[in-house]
């Protein structure tokens, strides 16, 4: 909880700089914004899926774990910025699920050594790219901000 209330707070902070700088929540800095949620949530799927000890330990999905947690994000991220990412879709969550064979091949190819290690870690690579700017390219939600500055809690 005071972890939550903590970053909570941080992110409050975050919001009255965006709204402070209207111009960084329009054009071309959507994309930076796009990118920044893209992220987090595909760090944070593929951390969860190539190292399922913590959930297994817990008793949690992790699709299911993530999926809320997503849709707690993304009820957040509404109240600070224009558009959300469609974390619902299945051709979004596909595309996460493909970055995380791409992180097991690439931990496979690490493992296995060599030329063909390499060139396989490389593959891999090139493969997580290419997941990834499909995922940056998918059409977004776009919405209005609210006229309230203040974030609320939405957990």
């Amino acid at each position: 909880e005071r972890w939550c209330n903590d970053e909570f707070r941080h992110g409050e902070s975050f919001a009255l700089l965006m709204r402070a700088h209207p111009h960084l929540l329009r054009g071309a800095n959507l994309l930076w914004v796009r990118f920044f949620l893209l992220a987090v949530y595909a760090t944070m799927f593929v951390r969860d899926h190539t190292r399922p000890l913590l959930h297994q330990a817990m008793g949690l999905d992790a699709d299911e774990y993530d999926y809320k947690v997503f849709d707690i994000t993304t009820t957040i991220s509404r109240q600070v910025f224009p558009i959300s990412l469609d974390t619902d879709h299945p051709a979004f969550r596909a595309g996460l699920n493909a970055l995380v064979q791409c992180s097991r091949d690439q931990t496979a190819a690490k493992a296995r050594g060599g030329l063909l290690g390499a060139l396989g870690q490389g593959w891999a690579a090139v493969r997580a790219a290419g997941h990834f700017t499909r995922l940056f390219l998918r059409p977004v939600k776009r919405h209005d901000l609210p006229a309230q500055i203040r974030v609320a809690p939405s957990w």
